[in-house]
């Protein structure tokens, strides 16, 4: 009996060891994202997943950067800000339309630039996104528009505070995970709802809480994860057949009350560093709007697949977004489709 317990405890001193070292390995990881780098893709995944959730701010809830709106939840904060990560410092300057550009670009734009985070250049400096790229090479007047965390629906409805006589060109940047605004912007009878400010505050307190390291606390957030995945797959099982990402998506373009009728878009996915995932959304649009019957302008909208042009040293380490050498090539992508 007695050899019985002793055995059992070694082993589960040996786990708790084993348990340990791993929480040391993810925690060296993510203090030093050089090594991570190295690492295999799923583990580069994993990791990043653990910093992404568990250490980093987000610019829209920070008081420095970002300010409650009543009708979009949310703007960025006119004037200047630094928002940082462990891979980046970036100065913000925005407008009086809580933008990240100058005033100057307000003015009656000939190309509005639309999006999430990825547009807005989380993750480097203002003149290195590829708004600003592509106003350099093409001399004509670029507004970036984009606001982390917009979807579709949003993005639409913000663009009713610009002038838009003089827009010939909109580049929509669209994210996976704008299918759950779209899809209540649908639901809602094409009306957008919006969080209340004390959602606001809240969610801004939230992030605002003490993120420094706790002994187990990645080894805590995988198991977490874990759960979270299987009660994904359980609703997405259990989920009503309705309008799929791609009609969500042309919904809000329609539906939006905005003008577009002169203006060409060009519509391309980023969802982060894995190439698959920025695939599968362009060709179903691209089909789905060959068949059907929609209005003229998105009869002739472009889709671009930006899959194969990009690469994971397009993006940092631990955070999911592109760096300076991504939005040269999505810059590049976009001057080449403007010529033609």
């Amino acid at each position: 009996m007695k050899t019985a317990v002793k055995v059992i405890a070694i082993n589960l001193i040996g786990i708790l060891i084993i348990l340990a070292l791993y929480e040391g390995f993810l925690f060296a990881l993510i203090r030093h994202p050089d090594l991570l780098r190295k690492c295999p893709m799923g583990l580069r995944n994993s990791v990043g997943y653990l910093y992404n959730n568990g250490d980093r701010r987000i610019i829209q809830f920070s008081p420095d950067c970002a300010r409650f709106d009543e009708n979009l939840g949310y703007t960025l904060k006119p004037g200047q800000c630094v928002f940082s990560g462990n891979e980046f410092s970036n100065t913000y300057r925005v407008n009086r339309a809580g933008l990240r550009d100058d005033e100057a670009s307000l003015d009656h734009p000939e190309i509005i630039i639309t999006g999430d985070s990825f547009a807005m250049g989380w993750g480097v400096e203002q003149e290195e996104t590829y708004a600003q790229l592509l106003e350099r090479r093409t001399g004509l007047r670029v507004l970036n528009a984009a606001i982390s965390s917009y979807g579709t629906a949003r993005e639409m409805l913000a663009l009713r505070r610009i002038p838009m006589d003089r827009l010939r060109f909109l580049i929509i940047q669209y994210c996976g995970n704008d299918e759950e605004e779209n899809l209540s912007f649908y639901l809602n009878g094409n009306r957008l709802n919006t969080m209340s400010e004390d959602q606001y505050r809240h969610y801004a307190a939230l992030d605002a809480r003490d993120k420094s390291y706790t002994p187990g606390k990645y080894l805590k957030m995988q198991i977490e994860k874990r759960v979270k995945e299987r009660e994904r797959k359980k609703s997405q099982a259990s989920k009503p057949a309705g309008p799929d990402e791609v009609d969500l998506f042309i919904n809000a373009v329609t539906q939006s009350g905005v003008n577009l009728q002169k203006v060409q878009l060009i519509v391309f996915t980023m969802n982060g560093r894995i190439a698959d995932d920025n695939r599968a959304f362009p060709a179903a649009l691209k089909k789905k709007i060959a068949g059907g019957n929609y209005p003229d302008y998105i009869r002739r909208m472009i889709v671009l697949d930006l899959s194969d042009v990009l690469n994971e040293r397009n993006f940092y380490v631990l955070d999911d977004h592109m760096n300076r050498s991504g939005h040269e090539i999505v810059a590049d992508v976009l001057y080449q489709t403007l010529s033609r």
